[in-house]
């Protein structure tokens, strides 16, 4: 199973020509994401117009939840970044964790999840 960040949703919505090379990852696995993705993507909509259109794009998704299984991994992945001095963004942790915990591979722009280097679960593929 595919996850889509919300780096790689972003540029699907925005129809940029990196958007289809998501498209082309992922062909015709349904389209799924996590919890954490879902409230990025919609903070960052820009009028009560765009937040109804990925409201409708959410709601035909499958949504991985963010529960207690994901927190307790999440805390572990944090910890050990921040041992290394490699800290990154708390959410990615948490959208990682998602990933790990749903044995999904995590499809994405952001190269900051090349940082999580000791989780063997932990399949990323950054476009």
């Amino acid at each position: 199973m595919y996850v889509l960040d919300s780096s790689a949703l972003i540029e699907i919505i925005e129809g940029h020509s990196s958007g289809e090379k998501v498209i082309g990852i992922v062909g015709d696995a349904p389209l799924v994401t996590t919890s954490i993705c879902e409230h990025e993507v919609l903070a960052g909509a820009l009028s009560e117009k765009q937040a109804f259109v990925l409201d409708g794009l959410f709601s035909s998704m499958r949504i991985l939840e963010h529960d207690a299984r994901a927190a307790r991994l999440g805390a572990s992945i944090e910890q050990e970044l921040r041992k290394k001095g490699t800290m990154i963004n708390k959410l990615d942790i948490l959208i990682a964790a998602i990933c790990v915990v749903h044995n999904a591979e995590l499809v994405t722009f952001d190269k900051d999840f090349s940082k999580i280097k000791n989780l063997r679960d932990l399949r990323v593929r950054i476009i």
